[in-house]
């Protein structure tokens, strides 16, 4: 099957996905995901691949979700940040409640909720998953990277939410909580602030931390090295594994997201941004968000 936003590899019995957007920083566009998505689904019958790398084009793994695309509630056609005042007319007379329609928490919690069910889908993927990070992972890179089973990253890599300053939070959090604990996702949350790689390390958000050069070989190595494993043990420890995260509630807490992230586009901060970036682009909104973050 053909792909534009992700390149797909095969080298014996480990497959590459290499996310293809390097001019957006390989933003988890609406097509982009479905690729990636598909190309898992390709890979996923038999034992000839037991191992799947997911890689970065460009300068960067992933900055996060496209806010210019669809996959936005900023561009997804949901009235996310409505006008003052906006409602049913009252001249009229009453409007029946049937009639009123659904309201845009609801459906954006839905749409959060699928998203989220599409990230446990990989999470329960049958075969193991290495994410191999370098530059930027935000965002919705960390709810990518979360469901990966490993995570090797370059010394130059950046991980964080700045997004927490003002539009909403990752929908499974990256799964954070589980990986690093409260306190040390709270503190990256409350500041928006980015970690590097030996910090990620220290967190316990990576595997290992290596330099820029070498990341590429040392994690195709590890791949090569998990993949000397038949595929039903390596599903089997995979699966028991997450069991014991999943019983502890790793998956009722990724759900939850959907509520939270829906109840904060609706905070006045979400909604002005929404509006800047309606009236003077994505550039301006962040300038306008994080300028206190520049002088503290």
């Amino acid at each position: 099957m053909p792909h534009e936003t992700i390149k797909l590899d095969v080298d014996g019995a480990v497959a590459t996905i290499t996310l293809n957007r390097p001019e957006k920083l390989n933003a988890l566009s609406p097509q982009l995901r479905g690729e990636l998505e598909n190309a898992l689904a390709e890979l996923r019958p038999g034992d000839r691949v037991r191992v799947v790398r997911i890689r970065g084009a460009g300068r960067g793994f992933c900055s996060g979700y496209d806010l210019t695309s669809g996959d936005s509630v900023y561009n997804s056609g949901l009235p996310a940040y409505p006008a003052p005042g906006a409602g049913p007319s009252r001249g009229a007379g009453p409007v029946p409640a049937t009639e009123l329609g659904e309201s845009s928490l609801a459906l954006d919690r839905e749409r959060l909720r699928e998203s989220i069910e599409r990230w446990l889908a990989i999470w329960n993927y049958r075969k193991p998953i290495v994410a191999q990070v370098h530059g930027l992972c935000l965002s919705g890179g960390l709810d990518l990277i979360g469901v990966c089973d490993l995570v090797y990253a370059s010394d130059d890599a950046r991980f964080g939410h700045p997004a927490a300053r003002g539009l909403g939070i990752p929908p499974t959090m990256g799964m954070l909580p589980m990986k690093i604990g409260a306190a040390r996702t709270k503190e990256l949350f409350f500041t928006g602030d980015t970690v590097d790689g030996p910090e990620a390390y220290r967190l316990g958000l990576v595997n290992a931390v290596v330099p820029a050069v070498e990341l590429d070989e040392r994690t195709a190595a590890l791949c090569r090295r998990i993949a000397c494993t038949p595929l039903d043990a390596l599903t089997l420890h995979k699966h028991v594994i997450n069991r014991w995260s999943e019983i502890a509630g790793l998956r009722l807490g990724a759900l939850e997201g959907a509520d939270f992230d829906a109840m904060f586009h609706v905070t006045p901060a979400s909604i002005e941004f929404g509006r800047i970036a309606d009236r003077d682009g994505i550039r301006s909104a962040l300038s306008w968000r994080d300028q206190p973050f520049d002088h503290p």
